[in-house]
């Protein structure tokens, strides 16, 4: 679920200040704990990682972009994090609170010299999903549903002092190693100078649809190129369900077998044929 909430871009000022307080109620959290351990030895860190990730994802959902990439790559490494941190910070990838209407209207404005509502038939005004550098909302253009992803303002300038001020929290909240912190920031950085640049998203989305569209059980929403820029990519829109939420609905094992065959299917065509990775958004059919 989307939180209520909505945000709006913060400055290099407040984006250093929001990460210094975060840095203080850990740090508070941790007093907490150990004045708990004096009278409670056998207090487990359980709850002390659950209000510390609650803290650090509720910081980094404000500041989006790089900071709230590095929270969402982190939750993939199943052996690095406690499981309270994994949890939360999944829902960077489907989960942040969202942005402000008004600067979605600002953002087509800049580029399409008209608002969401002269574009399209109709332009939802709440997002539907909110990530780590944009959100997507939902439009009808003559008789299409279509998925409207728009980009954070702000997103690609903030990148590398983001990372500056991830990088020792990183590394001394979660016990990683210099060399492993710098292998992460590194690549998060390149990736997401990528993923910013929303008109090579769409030229690459379009190459690995296209080669992949033999592939059975796969489903690829169509782009329009005429609708697209650098900081907005219209799609068809993609009925289905989240793949968390699939699985809490317990499908039988012939369908996960299925669902799993697929995905390895398709994964292992773009590296070991193609030689390129695109993570695109497709519809398994189960």
């Amino acid at each position: 679920m989307l939180k209520e909430q909505t945000s709006i871009p913060i400055s290099k000022v407040q984006r250093a200040s929001k990460f210094v307080k975060t840095g203080a109620k850990v740090g508070g959290n941790y007093l907490k704990y150990y004045s708990k351990k004096i009278f409670n030895p056998e207090l487990t860190r359980e709850g002390l990682h659950e209000e510390n990730a609650e803290d650090i994802y509720a910081s980094l959902s404000e500041l989006k972009g790089s900071a709230l990439k590095v929270a969402q790559m982190l939750s993939m490494e199943k052996n690095m994090l406690p499981a309270a941190y994994q949890n939360k910070f999944a829902m960077a990838q489907y989960s942040a609170p969202p942005l402000s209407y008004p600067l979605v209207v600002k953002t087509f404005k800049q580029y399409f010299d008209k608002a969401p509502e002269e574009v399209f038939d109709h332009f939802s005004r709440k997002a539907t999903n909110a990530a780590s550098i944009g959100q997507v909302h939902e439009a009808m253009l003559d008789g299409r549903k279509l998925a409207v992803k728009i980009q954070y303002p702000g997103v690609k300038d903030s990148i590398n002092s983001d990372l500056r001020m991830v990088r020792p929290i990183a590394a001394t909240m979660f016990n990683i190693s210099s060399s492993e912190i710098e292998q992460y920031i590194g690549e998060v950085e390149s990736k997401l100078l990528e993923e910013t640049d929303y008109t090579l998203e769409l030229q690459q989305s379009i190459e690995i649809s296209r080669a992949c569209a033999h592939m059975a059980n796969v489903v690829f929403p169509e782009y329009h190129p005429s609708l697209s820029c650098e900081r907005i990519l219209v799609m068809d829109w993609l009925h289905g369900t989240h793949f968390r939420d699939w699985l809490q609905a317990d499908p039988s094992q012939i369908i996960r077998n299925k669902i799993g065959q697929t995905l390895w299917d398709f994964y292992a065509y773009q590296i070991h044929v193609l030689k390129k990775y695109m993570p695109i958004r497709i519809r398994v059919i189960s």
